[in-house]
């Protein structure tokens, strides 16, 4: 859950977002921001099983996989809200914390389904009619996952466990954090200098795929890094806009209509993804960051929070399931609401599990593990 700064007062050559580093504050958690991620990831569920899907369902699901550029940008914003200022004045323990933290919490899961798929390529030796794996199973690209750098540029495709290159290519963007905080600290020092920064980066993102006729989903082995740093870099321009006028209510409802503007043009007009997606994912987030106005009260609904905090254990679990029933279920003869239900409720109860027994408790041990004698090491 993220934690929240609390000094408002901005000097060049200080932190405008000045706090005490490396606290936890569950008072300043953002709820509606921790339940839109659960939606999301659920948008990308339902994309990797959209061929089974009711057709009239399917418009909805197809720009499923923009979710993961949300995802990005939502990062950008949270690590920003709890980490920046440990970068205003860089340490060597502040950089050991901030990586001991991120690393907790993305690796245990992880490495735990990595080490589950490894009963894919045996299933299919022993089962299949072909009996072969196929590239899909490439040792090099399971350790290359192991060391998180899977999409880094080293190989041509996704395979294993396809939705884990964001996890990659996030880890990426984390190793760039401590330099993105501590230029911006120094340079975005007024929330319009954050604004400009943040046009440019969404002008540059389009500037870069839309003339080459690139969907942001394209090419994801050569260009999912780059599409996930800039994004990652918008979502911390949008927290430092936020953060200088998120007391100005007309700022965030504007932003809420910019983004269902930019909604319309992605699914009434079918704009490209590249010129809309990241504007759009931009402003609902900047719109839902402030716990007291209407849509942020809707959706910081116990079992919607409950939803976004199992949410990265849906994302990394929910390609396995499918592929266990895809290879069970999906069959002549077989009507397709079995398989659709059994992938749905397998996937919900296997987040909820995953949380719980793998997700916290891994990442209090790798907290213990790499900072030891740091109770205060950020979630």
């Amino acid at each position: 859950m993220p934690a929240g700064p609390r000094n408002t007062h901005a000097r060049a050559g200080q932190s405008s977002v000045g706090a005490e580093p490396g606290r936890v504050r569950p008072s300043d958690s953002i709820p509606s921001l921790t339940a839109i991620r659960g939606v999301a990831a659920w948008w990308v569920v339902l994309y990797h099983f959209r061929e089974y899907l009711p057709s009239w369902l399917r418009p909805a699901v197809e720009p499923g996989f923009l979710a993961v550029d949300f995802f990005f940008i939502l990062s950008g914003f949270i690590i920003a809200y709890n980490y920046i200022t440990l970068f205003d004045r860089p340490t060597v323990q502040g950089w050991r914390q901030f990586m001991a933290a991120r690393i907790a919490r993305i690796y245990p899961l992880h490495l735990t389904v990595l080490l589950l798929y490894l009963a894919n390529p045996i299933a299919i030796t022993l089962a299949s009619s072909t009996a072969v794996p196929g590239e899909r199973y490439d040792p090099t690209y399971y350790v290359l996952s192991l060391l998180l750098i899977q999409n880094w540029g080293f190989t041509d495709g996704l395979a294993w466990n396809v939705p884990a290159w964001s996890i990659s290519t996030e880890f990426l963007a984390y190793l760039a954090f401590p330099v993105l905080a501590w230029t911006a600290l120094r340079c975005l020092t007024t929330p319009a200098r954050a604004l400009l920064a943040l046009g440019l980066a969404l002008a540059g993102l389009a500037a870069w795929m839309v003339p080459q006729g690139i969907s942001l989903g394209g090419d994801i082995a050569r260009l999912g890094a780059g599409r996930c740093v800039i994004e990652f870099f918008i979502g911390m321009c949008v927290f430092l806009v936020w953060f200088g006028w998120r007391d100005h209510a007309f700022t965030r409802f504007g932003a809420l209509g910019l983004g269902l503007l930019c909604a319309i043009g992605l699914f009434a007009f079918d704009l490209p993804d590249a010129l809309v997606m990241p504007l759009g994912g931009a402003c609902l987030i900047y719109g839902l960051a402030n716990r007291t106005d209407p849509l942020a009260r809707l959706f910081s609904s116990r079992v919607l929070e409950r939803i976004g905090l199992w949410s990265y254990s849906t994302y990394l679990v929910h390609y396995f399931v499918r592929d266990w029933v895809k290879f069970l279920l999906i069959r002549d003869g077989m009507p397709l609401w079995i398989p659709v239900t059994a992938y749905l409720v397998t996937t919900a109860l296997a987040s909820v599990v995953l949380f719980h027994w793998v997700e916290e408790p891994g990442r209090r041990a790798f907290r213990r593990w790499l900072m030891p004698g740091s109770a205060q090491a950020r979630p």
